[in-house]
């Protein structure tokens, strides 16, 4: 059966945390006693408890390490409509983890995360659409993205999205609002973000205290433009 089919969708996990895939299990304190904890929880329809099952079962933690089961679990977890869970998927494809490198699948499950609002499947259907990686290349529909990962709190976001308005890649050229956005991602110490809003300083630049909403792109849906499935 189709894997695609099989899974589905992947974890609102635990504590809502976003980036679970990429971590170790230390991060999430996960010990031994979360596998035995989480079982019967997730054979009973537990679609959390199946993520964290699933979790034990990729890192080795209170189990063997098995990446079928892994597979099979976030599989099951994701059918329980669980938007964390298609994010993890996507990390997988993307990295190869488990299964074969595929950019095409990793795309498709960060768009569904994506349309969920999960900060970092923003991220990283943004960073596809930037490259072209599983997708047709669209910097429009990047920068979108990148817009909605910044207003959600990434620091990444803030600092793709400031790049391309400043260069006007994808989006109008607006330096006013690219300072913002350099300046947001400053705040939380992303790398050379206070160094380019230090320049666009230098430069007489200043931020407008205008409504935080994306630039104009040429269009795009109320929901997001994540984009469409290539």
């Amino acid at each position: 059966m189709n894997r695609r089919v099989i899974l589905c969708g992947i974890f609102s996990l635990m504590m809502g945390l976003s980036a679970f895939a990429d971590h170790d299990a230390a991060y999430y304190g996960l010990t031994a006693d979360s596998y035995t904890q989480c079982l019967q929880k997730a054979k009973a329809g537990d679609g959390e408890a199946m993520c964290i099952l699933a979790k034990c079962y990729e890192t080795g933690t209170g189990v063997k390490k098995d990446m079928k089961e892994a597979w099979e679990w976030y599989g099951k977890s994701a059918v329980e409509g669980c938007t964390e869970a298609q994010y993890v998927i996507g990390t997988l494809y993307r990295d190869g983890i488990g299964t074969k490198k595929d950019h095409q699948e990793s795309a498709y499950w960060f768009r569904k995360a994506a349309r969920n609002g999960h900060t970092e499947a923003l991220l990283n259907i943004g960073r596809q659409f930037e490259n072209g990686d599983g997708v047709l290349p669209d910097n429009r529909v990047a920068a979108e993205n990148y817009w909605r990962a910044a207003e959600r709190g990434s620091a990444e976001g803030a600092f793709r999205y400031a790049v391309m308005l400043r260069d006007g890649i994808g989006v109008s050229k607006d330096l006013p609002r690219s300072l913002k956005y350099f300046k947001m991602a400053a705040a939380k110490d992303y790398p050379d973000a206070a160094y380019q809003a230090g320049l666009l300083e230098n430069k007489g630049v200043k931020v407008n205290s205008r409504p935080s909403r994306p630039a104009k792109t040429g269009g795009g849906s109320k929901k997001g433009n994540v984009g469409k499935k290539k």
